[in-house]
């Protein structure tokens, strides 16, 4: 299947002008190209001169408009949000559908939006980072606020939970390259955006005081493996910092082993980066084992991974936010074997349901699929929503949605 990253890469490029015109929207250019190069390649791997050659100019020109490459990321990620502040702000009031159907829109002319908010954004310096997250959560709230507005009796909190769903399901493309018709893809995303508005969550119990969060290590017996608790506490720092910010003093540090006795368990930070990222796929795999064996049917299927899936991530999203976002750097062998069992997790659910709703085509159910999965792993990564008295039981009743929803 032909990447949509790599079509939109080639019709970019293809638009720039020849060296030494200089059109008016250069760097509006710039800001579209790096975008582009940081979603498609990460942040770490792109360098100021490929920019500059991808957009036509030369690396000295480049730097007149921005001095670095740090300024540059924090420009293509400003600039998405401020579409999506826009998009929100400007919306009739009242009108939830035609907001869904703008979402729906922007999302898909923005493929990289999801991806470099979620993984790149955190190569941006903390305080920059921290003011870029604060005017995305104003941004949900004032969602939030229209959603209560026109669903009445429902909760702020339960609200709250539903618009972090809605971001995250029309950001879903961002992570993926599967291609629909622009209509049909629209309506998709639209579809399911709509039906989770209406979402019944669960009545649950409020946190209890001094309650941990989920994924937060709890009180407990030690792990005798050193190189089990190495391997924790290096996924838990790549999820949080991404895998080059993180170095191997750090992993030491956060393991409890001082100097050099951190290469007594492992010989680089990349083996501790593949020993993770294999154990979540596995871990996935096992799971599509066990509900294959014991479903009795595809709907039974679904609902059993669903589930699985949930309580993996939800106990342990320092694992599979590192499936999601830190790949990318791994050698190319090893990328390439945790790709491939991505895929084939995938389209195990794929094949289920399409069998559940024929009428679905094979591209139209890796969509929805890759719907669910960015909900679960955006939620479960977000602190105050963590805190709830029943995620797993939010993130349950959500999935079902999406997974059945219609276009109409």
């Amino acid at each position: 299947m032909a990447s949509t990253e790599g079509k939109t890469m080639k019709a970019r490029t293809a638009a720039a002008p020849a060296r030494g015109s200089r059109p008016r929207n250069r760097k509006a250019q710039i800001v579209s190209i790096a975008a582009e190069l940081f979603h498609r390649q990460g942040y770490h791997a792109v360098t100021m001169e490929e920019i500059a050659s991808a957009v036509g100019i030369t690396a000295g020109a480049l730097y007149r408009h921005f001095r670095n490459k740090q300024e540059l990321l924090a420009r293509t990620v400003l600039d998405g949000l401020l579409a999506f502040e826009t998009l929100v702000d400007n919306h009739t009031a009242g009108d939830v559908d035609g907001l869904l159907r703008a979402m729906a829109a922007l999302t898909l002319d923005r493929r990289d939006l999801g991806v470099l908010w979620q993984r790149e954004s955190r190569n941006l310096p903390v305080p920059e980072r921290d003011q870029l997250r604060r005017r995305f959560r104003s941004i949900a709230a004032r969602t939030a606020t229209t959603l209560v507005a026109a669903r009445p009796g429902l909760s702020p909190a339960d609200a709250d939970l539903l618009v972090w769903a809605i971001f995250a399901t029309f950001a879903s493309p961002s992570h993926h390259s599967v291609t629909l018709p622009r209509a049909r893809f629209e309506d998709l995303l639209h579809a399911m955006g709509s039906t989770l508005t209406e979402v019944a969550l669960p009545q649950a119990p409020g946190p209890s005081a001094g309650a941990t969060p989920s994924d937060q290590p709890r009180p407990g017996l030690a792990r005798a493996s050193r190189r089990e608790v190495l391997m924790d506490a290096a996924a838990r720092l790549f999820n949080e910092r991404g895998y080059q910010a993180v170095s191997m003093e750090d992993i030491g540090a956060a393991a409890g082993i001082s100097g050099a006795g951190i290469y007594n368990h492992v010989t680089a930070k990349s083996d501790l980066l593949v020993a993770a990222l294999t154990r979540a796929a596995d871990a996935l795999q096992l799971d599509a084992s066990r509900a294959f064996a014991t479903a009795t049917s595809p709907r039974d299927a679904l609902d059993l991974l669903l589930r699985s899936y949930i309580d993996l991530t939800v106990s342990h999203s320092h694992l599979t936010g590192t499936l999601i976002t830190e790949v990318i750097h791994l050698p190319a062998e090893q990328r390439h074997t945790i790709r491939r069992l991505q895929y084939d997790y995938v389209s195990e659910w794929v094949h289920l349901l399409t069998a559940e709703r024929p009428e679905l085509i094979e591209a139209e159910a890796r969509v929805v699929v890759h719907a669910v999965f960015t909900t679960i792993n955006d939620i479960a990564r977000i602190d105050h929503l963590r805190e709830r008295g029943d995620l797993s039981g939010d993130l349950l009743a959500a999935c079902q949605a999406l997974l059945l929803a219609r276009p109409g």
